[in-house]
């Protein structure tokens, strides 16, 4: 199974723009998925961080959760955003972390099912921007899977 680490290359290599934004695993399991960036890398006029590198972490977790799912499928799976929403609840002044709401055993079992039986699944995650228990910003997306 993948390790941050691996993740993190994973994502440098396949999607770039994770390397310029800074993009760090601190946590990667199937049970917690949490990204940092540097404000330096995604600052904006205001010296606060700037939305589309916010909205891209966010993208970035549910993302890499799913790619983890399907770690162990040959070939692996192709994985697309369908719909995303962004909350910008305030502004971010410093480092920031995303961290997924990781979905319910049953809902991640029917979409894995669904994949299985029809070789494309769609799932709703959810993600969040927190910063000493205030919420900065939510997330939710769309997500398709299917089969390479």
């Amino acid at each position: 199974m993948m390790n941050k680490t691996e993740i993190e290359k994973y994502l440098y290599k396949h999607i770039p723009i994770t390397k310029a934004l800074g993009v760090k695993a601190t946590a990667f399991s199937k049970e917690e998925v949490k990204f940092w960036a540097p404000l330096s890398k995604n600052i904006n006029h205001r010296s606060t961080a700037f939305g589309g590198s916010i909205s891209s972490l966010l993208i970035t977790t549910g993302w890499s959760y799913l790619r983890l799912l399907f770690d162990e499928i040959e070939p692996v799976p192709k994985i697309v955003i369908g719909r995303s929403t962004t909350n910008y609840l305030k502004p971010i002044t410093g480092d920031f972390t995303s961290e997924l709401i990781i979905p319910e055993k049953e809902e991640i079992d029917r979409f894995m099912e669904m994949f299985d039986r029809f070789g494309k699944a769609r799932i709703t995650l959810k993600a969040q921007i927190k910063e000493k228990g205030n919420l900065l910003a939510e997330f939710e997306a769309d997500y398709v899977v299917f089969k390479s």
